[in-house]
């Protein structure tokens, strides 16, 4: 299993938090401890004002009071939730010690993580960090799985190629085997590009053919992807057997 993702003072520097709480008191206590851990901190004073702010610009985490007037905190998680742009970024509700049952609705309601009031900032900064790191793992875990189905494109895209490609030779090898065996070799017959030597080489590569697509067929039946080696391979092959038939 992968380590978690450390998270580095460069990262603190360049991550952004935004305040919601209604008291101006509260906010000035949050922006001041904050941007003393290398925080650039946006302060807002209600629910409305952080969506608005939100619309524009997405924070790296939102720390959201729960106790606000006309849209409390529960309302604003409601709204980040339902939305696809807002629906991962991190959520720290902030209540008061005596507000238990709040904390359990922020929970439900599809909050992060919550600290209680007056809040202890070295625990604060802690799950701040903790946020942040799974954010950039949550990051490096999409772009890895878009880089892994670009690659699954491809080789199916290789694939697909290639299918078109044996069927065209196996149409070919029919036809090949059916000339073979109406016309003896000797004969004058032949096309003048095959010479007689060349029957018993070709039918040593069909074989080899046969063999690769037996191979390929068992790959793809047991929902494993052929590797490149074994397309380039097989590829080689049918160029021989071309160059065996005169082709």
């Amino acid at each position: 299993m992968n380590a978690p993702t450390t998270f580095s003072q460069t990262d603190v520097a360049l991550a952004t938090i935004l305040v919601v709480d209604d008291m101006e008191a509260n906010r000035a206590v949050l922006a001041r401890r904050l941007e003393k851990f290398g925080y650039r901190v946006i302060c807002v004073d209600s629910g409305h004002a952080a969506l608005a702010f939100i619309n524009r610009t997405m924070p790296d985490i939102i720390l959201l009071d729960y106790m606000m007037p006309q849209m409390n905190g529960i309302e604003v998680l409601h709204e980040l939730r339902s939305t696809n742009s807002t629906r991962e970024v991190p959520v720290i509700m902030v209540t008061a010690r005596a507000e238990g049952d709040a904390t359990i609705e922020a929970l439900e309601a599809g909050a992060d993580d919550y600290v209680t009031k007056p809040i202890d900032f070295d625990v604060l900064r802690a799950r701040i960090e903790t946020q942040l790191s799974k954010r950039k793992d949550a990051s490096h875990l999409r772009r890895a799985n878009a880089a892994l189905d670009e690659r699954v494109t491809l080789r199916a895209m290789a694939l697909a190629d290639l299918e078109e490609e044996l069927k065209q030779e196996i149409r070919r090898r029919q036809d090949l085997e059916r000339l073979l065996s109406s016309q003896p070799v000797g004969n004058g017959t032949l096309p003048a590009s095959a010479s007689p030597a060349a029957a018993p080489a070709l039918a040593v590569l069909l074989s080899d053919m046969e063999a690769k697509y037996d191979s390929f067929f068992v790959t793809v039946t047991s929902g494993r992807t052929p590797n490149l080696a074994q397309m380039a391979d097989f590829k080689n092959l049918i160029s021989r057997c071309r160059q065996a038939a005169g082709g």
